[in-house]
């Protein structure tokens, strides 16, 4: 069965370059452009990652976080955040949040490609 991740994005761009490299690396995707359809996709599903956008408008990647790890589907599933971000202190307050791994954008697909294995091992 295919692995099954999230991806939440302001930026209709950056899903569907998310989509194009995970989906062909044989993962199931599903996308969000904000925090409030993310919780409502993880509140109804079982992911095995979630990759969140930090800046995002409405409700930002940490307070995404903040909320997924309270959803019970969440909270033990690995979260990956992406920015171009370089704000020290909102990367500091995002780990304490509970994410696995903060990457910078532009994404680097050998860069996520590994991430992936490491963390979810496929």
């Amino acid at each position: 069965m295919k692995k099954q991740i999230l991806v939440v994005d302001d930026s209709p761009v950056v899903l569907s370059m998310l989509d194009d490299i995970l989906s062909s690396l044989n993962y199931e995707i599903t996308t969000a452009l904000n925090g409030i359809e993310a919780c409502r996709h993880a509140e109804s599903t079982r992911f095995d990652m979630i990759i969140t956008d930090l800046n995002m408008p409405g409700m930002d990647g940490i307070e995404f976080t903040k909320r997924a790890k309270q959803i019970p589907n969440c909270r033990f599933v690995p979260l990956i955040m992406l920015s171009s971000e370089n704000d020290e202190a909102k990367i500091s307050e995002a780990r304490m949040m509970g994410i696995s791994t903060f990457l910078r954008k532009p994404i680097e697909e050998n860069q996520l490609k590994s991430i992936m294995q490491i963390v979810i091992g496929h």
